[in-house]
């Protein structure tokens, strides 16, 4: 063989180790995933914002938050012996005395379903409400004095025993006409009213308290 056909041949195989390098320097789209050898980038996310809650400098006083105040819509029946400032008056039922809803005896009407306190307002002696009769005011010659009937008014409530300037309840009215009295004052002092619960009742008219007395301070503790 001549030098020169040798080196042709030489010259030939080296382009042919080049073209197979270059072939296998490129990126498999099986390996990679991608159309050409691309292979794809993730996107970067954001990771969310936290909030952060400033811390107050030291020695700052954080002030303590004032309930609210919550004012009770409950009304009131306060009773007395019909003889002290609260006085009596003729009503449809006859004399009565001893018990109002405003400042002076009267009888009482309250709306279905309504919550009553009830409050002696005459310091030093005991009193109660008891539920005589649903037609008139019977000629018993005693009271109870325990309390019956729970929370709720009815034919058959009695209060019980209320110390001079007690606050008691709140019960539930339920609808009828009472006539109630005081155990220990019912027959003596006369100390009787009517309470009507009905929609639209309204309490009767105040009596004139006894001359040279005072007007019962607000709340009717006092009596």
């Amino acid at each position: 063989m001549s030098p020169h056909r040798s080196v042709l041949i030489l010259a030939a195989l080296g382009c042919a180790a080049v073209f197979a390098a270059c072939g296998s320097s490129g990126t498999n789209p099986a390996v990679s995933g991608a159309v050409g050898g691309t292979v794809p980038v993730a996107p970067t996310s954001t990771p969310p914002s936290v909030a952060v809650t400033p811390t107050p400098p030291p020695g700052t006083v954080i002030p303590t938050p004032v309930p609210t105040a919550t004012v009770s819509t409950q009304q009131v029946i306060t009773m007395a012996l019909p003889q002290s400032v609260m006085g009596s008056t003729t009503s449809a039922f006859g004399i009565i005395g001893g018990y109002t809803q405003s400042g002076f005896s009267q009888t009482l009407a309250f709306a279905p379903g309504s919550q009553v306190m009830m409050r002696n307002g005459q310091a030093g002696i005991q009193h109660t409400l008891n539920v005589v009769s649903t037609t008139s005011f019977p000629a018993l010659p005693a009271l109870p004095f325990t309390a019956s009937g729970g929370s709720t008014f009815d034919q058959n409530f009695t209060s019980g025993v209320i110390n001079g300037g007690a606050l008691i309840g709140p019960f539930t009215l339920t609808a009828g006409t009472y006539f109630v009295g005081c155990a220990f004052h019912y027959i003596s002092n006369t100390m009787r009213t009517v309470m009507t619960v009905a929609v639209g009742a309204t309490p009767g008219p105040q009596a004139t308290p006894p001359g040279g007395t005072a007007t019962p301070p607000p709340g009717g503790i006092g009596y």
